[in-house]
């Protein structure tokens, strides 16, 4: 099964405090500590037992509880996409998962969790459909079949866009499907976006989405995902801002760590990332993973080289 690629990585991000001597001061992240919280896990763990046990109408009641409840805090709809996500994917194992989709779908057709959740598990099929390999190593079937697959998400998601026209949900889901197969009904990752931000100028999840697929990686630039968080400073709080800057620096490290291939670098990148929000997992691991010993002696070195070239700046 898919993992979206909205909750791939643990995410959330300050910005860069710099002390005299030139090195980065790490800071805490509210919205990672609440990502990773144990209540977060317990409670989305309710979520995928009440699906599993085709429990509908208690699963109808806390959803619509928790989706309230994000309305009024920070990065609220992220956590609620992850949740919605997590009901599929924890249930990937389930031999009757699309039976179980189905049987929500028939008992409340017109459910906006029902139907977001079933575009959400049309998008977990495409992309099994397509496979990982390469676009030169894929067969024209897989592509069919995954785009067939996509147009059963479309049609769920455009029904969630009616049921609840104020989330930005749908829109996100919109994106994912835009970001592999160029288009989603006719419009393009940034188009969908423009949407998300007019229906919800306070959302998250549709600019992380974004973010991911205006990367170099799916054809984009770093310039591109940066001005997409410039853009959102119009509407987002200072602490949603520094999450979103937080996940373009993760994002700008992954690049170099799989694409690229420079583990120089990458680590580079996710040690600022890490400065930027010390107890964000996803640095940590990726630190680990790109370390080179004698790295933390050459960043040491470079620090004290910088901070000698500017004290001698300011001398003139």
């Amino acid at each position: 099964m898919k993992t979206s690629n909205l909750i791939k990585t643990a995410i959330a991000g300050v910005t860069l405090c710099l002390v005299a001597a030139g090195n980065v001061q790490a800071e805490q992240c509210p919205l990672v500590a609440t990502l990773n919280s144990h209540a977060t896990t317990l409670k989305q763990f309710k979520s995928w037992q009440l699906f599993g046990d085709a429990k509908f109408s208690q699963l109808e009641v806390l959803l619509e509880k928790r989706y309230l409840e994000g309305l009024h805090s920070e990065g609220g709809d992220v956590l609620m996409s992850r949740d919605l996500n997590n009901i599929i994917i924890m249930n990937g194992g389930n031999q009757d998962l699309d039976k179980l989709v189905h049987m929500w779908l028939d008992q409340y057709p017109q459910s906006f969790f029902a139907q977001l959740s079933a575009g959400i598990f049309y998008i977990q099929q495409a992309a099994a459909a397509r496979g990982t390999r390469a676009i030169s190593e894929t067969s024209q079937d897989q592509l069919d079949r995954m785009s067939q697959l996509d147009a059963k998400a479309i049609a769920h998601l455009q029904k969630a866009m009616q049921l609840n026209p104020r989330s930005a949900l749908p829109y996100s889901n919109m994106i994912d499907i835009a970001g592999v197969e160029g288009q989603a009904a006719g419009k393009d990752v940034q188009e969908w976006l423009q949407l998300a931000d007019q229906v919800d100028p306070k959302n998250l999840s549709a600019r992380m989405q974004a973010i991911n697929y205006l990367s170099p990686r799916w054809g984009g630039s770093f310039e591109s995902m940066e001005q997409a968080v410039q853009q959102a400073q119009k509407s987002l709080s200072i602490e949603s801002i520094h999450y979103l800057e937080f996940f373009v620096m993760i994002q700008k490290a992954s690049h170099e760590e799989v694409i690229t291939q420079d583990a120089a670098k990458a680590y580079a990148l996710y040690k600022q990332a890490q400065a930027m929000c010390e107890n964000a997992i996803s640095a940590r691991e990726g630190i680990i993973r790109t370390y080179q010993p004698g790295d933390d002696n050459n960043q040491s070195q470079n620090d004290n080289h910088q901070s000698a070239s500017d004290a001698n700046q300011s001398k003139d």
